[in-house]
């Protein structure tokens, strides 16, 4: 008795995923059961009789293909024992598995899902809101394409073809193409894939974009001028970014419990890891405002808050011209803002990293103090200020005095 593997021959000419079948020779007979699994042809070693590596999950595959192989060998060898009958129908009967087990289709899209579902608890929300953004924009692309998207087709290709399909700035399509080599990577590690092409793709960088950040002056301005109560609040939140270069999430979740012995200690909600941030007294004014009253920092969402910073800005005269460019592809454009017009919640801590860097805190000071992993992160907050080159420059001119 022998029993081997044959891809389901009526249908090889059929460009779709086409029946395994366990093929049975016994006794002069032959007759096929179905593993009830689809296979590629061009995943399909027919001289190994089993599936190729550059099938998603195919060590799954042939572990079940062997598992199933050996009930059967093992069914055939009771029955003899004991005198029954060896057919297709009696074999079937007797079998764990049936003809309608289906092993779970680990295309890209699916897995994205559960990529997505399995970082739900261990991730930041933000996080988890890019990850479900880009499934949507993969999936949307997919649905471009004659056929569904497969591991096999993220290659250089690909990423040319994703890039001109999104139409984005760098920045953008850089935060998208990175939350897909992350959920890769994850696929990869788990062997659901064996490419690696997509390895090689550039994530656009912003190393030549300058970041807008308030100067200190503008600072001192905006802490003074009159404001109505609804604004006023969103400005004092906006101040204590300034003042201690925390994140917007974690601004608006501090607490009393965190400010211990003239610091900030809190475990910062992206990166989940602590930061211990001084408390100057600018800031400890701020936070007395609120909590000597027993009140919350105020809270507001993250869009309205936005649009409120760009009014605020406005009535503190904060005009200062800003060329804001962004490249997409090989192309760049270029704006001019006035300054209120950038006002966002990340300005914030854009201010507080460059301004203290400016008055010579040490670099590896602030990267400490902000949280980050290397000095590769804070440098794009590092901002090419004119005015501050200029004076910096100018003393090369009192040094060639004599």
């Amino acid at each position: 008795m022998g029993v081997k593997l044959n891809l389901n021959l009526d249908k090889l000419t059929v460009d779709k995923p086409v029946t395994v079948y366990h093929s049975v020779h016994y006794k002069g007979n032959r007759f096929r059961i179905s593993t009830g699994q689809a296979i590629e042809k061009k995943h399909w070693d027919k001289e190994n009789q089993k599936v190729k590596r550059t099938r998603a999950n195919y060590n799954e595959f042939n572990a079940i293909f062997e598992e199933q192989q050996n009930e059967i060998e093992g069914i055939v060898l009771k029955f003899e024992r004991l005198g029954h009958q060896v057919n297709k129908e009696s074999i079937v009967s007797q079998l764990a598995w049936s003809n309608s087990i289906e092993i779970q289709d680990f295309k890209p899209l699916s897995l994205f899902q559960k990529f997505i579902e399995s970082h739900g608890s261990d991730k930041a929300a933000r996080t988890v809101k890019g990850y479900n953004t880009t499934f949507k924009y993969l999936k949307t692309y997919s649905d471009t394409l004659s056929a569904p998207i497969s591991f096999t087709d993220f290659d250089a290709d690909f990423y040319k073809r994703f890039r001109d399909f999104l139409g984005m700035y760098d920045n953008s399509f850089g935060f998208y193409i990175k939350n897909l080599k992350t959920f890769l990577n994850w696929a990869k590690e788990k062997s659901f894939h064996t490419t690696s092409q997509y390895l090689k793709w550039k994530i656009p960088n912003e190393d030549g974009k300058d970041h807008f950040f308030l100067k200190h002056d503008e600072i001192i301005a905006l802490s003074k001028v009159e404001l109505e109560p609804r604004l006023d609040r969103v400005r004092d939140l906006f101040l204590m970014g300034c003042y201690c270069g925390l994140r917007y999430s974690d601004l608006v979740t501090l607490k009393p419990i965190h400010l211990q012995n003239g610091f900030i200690n809190k475990v910062a909600l992206k990166t989940n890891e602590p930061v211990k941030i001084p408390v100057i007294p600018e800031l400890l004014e701020l936070f007395n405002k609120y909590w000597n009253d027993n009140q919350p920092l105020p809270t507001i969402s993250n869009q309205k808050g936005n649009d409120y910073l760009k009014e605020i800005g406005k009535k503190a005269n904060l005009v200062r011209p800003f060329n804001y460019t962004q490249k997409q592809s090989r192309q760049t454009k270029e704006e001019i803002f006035e300054a209120w017009e950038m006002m966002t919640w990340h300005v914030a801590r854009h201010s507080f990293i460059t301004n203290c860097i400016q008055i010579g805190v040490p670099q590896e000071v602030v990267r400490r103090v902000v949280g980050h992993a290397s000095f590769q992160t804070l440098k794009k907050y590092i901002q090419n200020d004119d005015d501050f080159n200029k004076v910096e420059i100018m003393k090369l001119s009192r040094t060639q005095k004599r």
